[in-house]
């Protein structure tokens, strides 16, 4: 029996680099401020900001902390992410 799912898939998925590089610049603060900050180097949070890599649970934590968005939102944000560029790996291997 194939069952349908009503689930929200959207068109597309925003690295959430994109969303702390707005969050940021909302702050007024710049990749190397926020890099003393959290404790991270600068060149891995310009990677995070220009959506180059991934946030580790272990960044969400430490960004929570600075901006005060919950480490839960980024990881989350995260996971969409990957599941969204998955699913277009998917479909562009079936054609």
């Amino acid at each position: 029996m194939d069952t349908k799912r009503n689930e929200y898939k959207p068109e597309s998925v925003s690295h959430p680099g994109l969303t702390l590089r707005e969050k940021l610049a909302e702050m007024g603060m710049g990749d190397k401020e926020f890099a003393v900050r959290v404790g991270k180097s600068e060149k891995t949070v310009t990677a995070v900001t220009s959506a180059s890599s991934s946030i580790t649970p272990d960044m969400a934590v430490k960004f929570e902390d600075v901006v005060k968005i919950p480490a839960s939102f980024w990881l989350k944000r995260q996971q969409r992410y990957e599941e969204y560029l998955a699913r277009l790996k998917s479909a562009a291997q079936r054609v």
